[in-house]
């Protein structure tokens, strides 16, 4: 009977237990690597237009010499989606590497991929948009 007791316990404080960890982990990841609020579990994404709709991506091949703005291939889009609404510094760079059979140029090698994330904020007297700098990431290139 006691074990049934604390069974029908468990059960019953379990759903409330799991909202307040996903609420937790949206907190910690939107404070520490800039989680849009309209992903991960939702909390806060209608105090904000700062979703993936608001937030672009751009990357770079570059050198000391060179900075070519790379075209994110389609095969990649779905990362590149990713990557805009979480742009922890893990993500970025694993989308870097992802780019990097696409960074050749005719110039010269790149020594870095650079991935720049950008988000909208809204002026509140003019309501004019811009784009603000959200988050970069350099990652240097494997030399052969």
């Amino acid at each position: 009977a006691q074990m049934n007791a604390l069974l029908h316990m468990a059960v019953r404080w379990l759903p409330p237990a799991l909202l307040l960890a996903v609420a937790a982990n949206q907190l910690r990841l939107a404070s520490s690597a800039d989680l849009t609020p309209w992903c991960g579990g939702g909390f806060g994404m209608f105090s904000t237009v700062d979703g993936r709709f608001a937030r672009h991506l751009h990357a770079y091949a570059v050198s000391p010499s060179l900075r070519i703005e790379l075209e994110i291939p389609f095969e990649l889009q779905e990362q590149a989606q990713s990557a805009v609404a979480l742009p922890s510094d893990s993500r970025l760079r694993a989308f870097a590497r992802e780019l990097e059979p696409y960074a050749v140029t005719d110039f010269e090698a790149p020594d870095a991929i650079r991935i720049e994330v950008f988000t909208t904020r809204v002026d509140p007297g003019t309501l004019a948009p811009s784009g603000v700098l959200l988050r970069a990431l350099e990652v240097p290139l494997a030399r052969p």
